[in-house]
């Protein structure tokens, strides 16, 4: 609590998240924990759990009459609004819908909220209303639009009197190239490639090092395109209607491989995909396999989540730089992440590792394709190699590093090149095989995806930044 007349804040609560003030000031209500909706005296005395939520809550609002808590839940790709009775101890659904955003509940009855637009314009969101009784929480009448606004989403929402505040924000991943020296130990100032304000995510160099291909969801989904490091502009690499994502070249080089699905018009999840090739001047494509299922990314890209997190829900494959060697498909098969070696022309080969729940969050595979680096996400501080040539699994530990996210092997395969989570300045690393780390670049608000040259003198990465602002709405009506 900070007063207004300039005296000192006092800390209320420990441990708590999302926390709302009760419109008669005497409560407050927040998160603690996952699964758990807490409330408190307005002074931070008494805290006591109130409810048990399965899901994920983000948002809090109270009725007009102190009496009940309005709370938000994300589960299985569904959204809903539910309220919970101080009194009574009963919760209800207010309103279902897997696009809802952040919300608040008005003193005049209403609960307005934001909602993402439907495909192809995941990237904006708008604000709706909904008339609610605060007795019973029940919905009276439709929904209407109060909005039409293009090109931000929505955070924060709080309504006060006769005006609306809420933070309004739009995000953008740049690729971003630079010059490797010293054994790769050490970064040039890196440069811009890209320019536009959309989701730009690197995925490999051509041979030569002289081009980047890197997937964008400029076109209003998500697709490849290959960009000359001293062009202005990219070109398209395939014509058509699917999702194109994770390009790489075959060990050969004649091939650009990629993941493709059908455009499933702002559904969360496709049944299947494919691995497809095509030759590297362009020409007709090629399937190469099945894969298991594969959610449409550009609806993770417009909310501003990161291309980590990959072997949690979507396949992901890697080639070596060997010539004649098989390259590496993961995919999730219920609580598996299956690896499998495959051939760009033959397809599907033999089972290479399977690993168990929970999933890692990034890998890659070693040039000489006969290792597998694991980077584990939030709270982790090592890298885990696994070997497909029979060798015992070992772990690098990184002492004061963690939260490793995206992982990529250098070209010559002595070290790693990893970028981590953190709340300032994410880095940008080279890790040796024995857990030396060399940071080469700091970032803004989030560094993804390192993709080092063939030749080991170049590297490319993502660079997600966020634009927020608050803004005030008079009389929202």
């Amino acid at each position: 609590m900070f007063p207004l007349d300039g005296a000192a804040p006092r800390k209320l609560i420990d441990n708590a998240n999302f926390a709302a003030l009760s419109p008669d000031e005497s409560h407050i209500v927040f998160q603690r924990g996952r699964d758990a909706i807490w409330l408190a005296d307005a002074s931070g005395e008494g805290a006591h759990k109130i409810v048990a939520v399965s899901g994920y809550q983000d948002s809090f609002a109270w009725s007009p009459d102190s009496r009940r808590v309005a709370y938000s839940r994300r589960e299985r790709g569904e959204s809903s609004i539910e309220s919970y009775h101080l009194d009574s101890g009963r919760s209800n659904v207010i309103l279902s819908d897997r696009k809802l955003g952040s919300f608040c509940w008005t003193r005049d009855g209403r609960i307005i909220y934001s909602r993402q637009e439907e495909s192809p314009n995941e990237a904006s969101a708008n604000l709706w209303d909904i008339r609610v009784d605060a007795r019973t929480a029940r919905v009276r009448g439709k929904p209407r639009r109060l909005t039409s606004w293009g090109g931000h989403l929505f955070d924060t929402l709080s309504a006060g009197g006769a005006r609306l505040s809420f933070v309004r924000k739009r995000f953008r991943s740049t690729v971003y190239v630079g010059d490797l020296e010293a054994g790769g130990s050490r970064l040039s100032t890196p440069r811009r490639l890209t320019f536009d304000e959309m989701i730009n995510w690197p995925t490999a160099w051509s041979q030569d090092g002289q081009s980047v291909l890197y997937t964008s969801d400029r076109t209003g989904r998500l697709d490849i395109f290959r960009q000359d490091v001293k062009a202005q502009a990219p070109r398209k690499v395939v014509t058509g209607q699917e999702e194109r994502r994770d390009a790489r070249f075959s060990p050969d080089g004649r091939w650009i491989l990629y993941l493709a699905s059908p455009d499933t018009e702002g559904q969360r999840q496709a049944n299947e995909g494919r691995l497809m090739r095509v030759g590297v001047s362009g020409g007709q494509p090629h399937p190469v396999l099945g894969v298991a299922g594969y959610p449409v990314p550009s609806r993770m890209a417009a909310t501003g989540t990161a291309p980590g997190a990959t072997l949690l829900s979507h396949p992901r494959f890697r080639c070596p730089s060997a010539p004649r060697s098989l390259c590496v498909l993961s995919e999730k098969i219920q609580d598996q992440a299956i690896f499998t070696a495959f051939d760009p022309m033959e397809g599907r080969k033999r089972e290479l590792a399977r690993m168990d729940a929970p999933l890692p969050d990034s890998w890659d595979l070693s040039p000489d394709g006969q290792w597998i680096a694991v980077g584990w996400g939030m709270g982790s501080n090592r890298i885990r190699l696994l070997s497909l040539a029979g060798q015992p699994p070992r772990d690098i530990s990184l002492i004061g590093w963690g939260n490793v996210q995206c992982v990529a092997w250098a070209a010559d395969g002595h070290a790693v090149y990893a970028t981590a989570w953190a709340s300032k300045e994410p880095p940008l690393a080279r890790i040796s095989l024995d857990g030396e780390v060399t940071v080469l670049y700091k970032g803004l608000l989030h560094t993804e995806s390192p993709v080092p040259s063939p030749d080991g003198r170049h590297i490319a990465f993502g660079e997600n930044t966020m634009e927020s602002n608050v803004w005030v709405v008079e009389n929202p009506r």
